[in-house]
């Protein structure tokens, strides 16, 4: 009787502490979905904007039109760890990592060629694999500001654009990727969700897709 009262105990506290979670963990995942879903729009200052839950609490996709000189729209996507889960929630720290956000700045006409910032061990397989015709262009690396990245380019003047915005940033380390795609008409940003450094990341990456016009 002892040990079912025990293993009933345990049941019961793991059943508060679950409830904890989930009330906890969603207010958090929400501040953050409002957050920067009024950033995006207080600084993109869209003429139209379309948004579409993913999941529970775990984020959004989003498409601004902007309609300026050639970039037609951005389309965003955040996805967040689920901190309403106390059994997903430690293993999503193993697999995803962290927060991420992904801003991709369509264009109607981008005369660039191709041109790449990753951030080393960003990617669990090799680089190959991720960039097609990386056979055919440069690779080198470079350190900035203790963080190391991976550089794969044909256009030297597109990687300084894009060097320049990882230099600009006051953590650089939240960049994962940064691309100019001139296949899709797009500039490509994979970084780290941080709320602190969201609106100095969306306001400069924003600046740079406007001098791509």
């Amino acid at each position: 009787m002892n040990v079912t009262g025990d293993i009933l105990l345990i049941f019961i506290v793991l059943g508060f502490v679950a409830t904890a979670q989930f009330f906890r963990g969603r207010k958090l995942n929400l501040m953050i979905i409002e957050f920067t879903a009024r950033e995006l729009e207080a600084i993109l200052k869209p003429k139209d904007k379309v948004y579409q839950w993913i999941g529970m609490y775990v984020g959004y996709r989003a498409v601004f039109k902007v309609l300026k000189r050639y970039l037609d729209r951005v389309e965003v996507t955040i996805t967040l760890l689920p901190r309403q889960s106390l059994l997903y929630y430690p293993i999503a720290l193993l697999t995803s990592r962290f927060d991420r956000v992904f801003l991709v700045y369509c264009f109607s006409r981008l005369n660039y060629r191709e041109a790449h910032v990753i951030r080393k061990r960003y990617y669990r397989r090799r680089l190959s694999s991720v960039i097609r015709n990386y056979e055919y262009m440069n690779v080198s690396e470079i350190t900035i500001k203790n963080t190391r990245f991976y550089l794969v380019y044909e256009d030297a003047n597109a990687l300084d654009k894009l060097l320049q915005l990882v230099k600009s940033l006051s953590n650089p380390s939240i960049i994962n990727h940064v691309a100019i795609v001139p296949k899709n008409k797009t500039l490509y940003i994979a970084a780290k969700l941080k709320p602190e450094l969201f609106s100095e990341l969306l306001s400069r990456t924003f600046k740079l897709a406007l001098s791509l016009t």
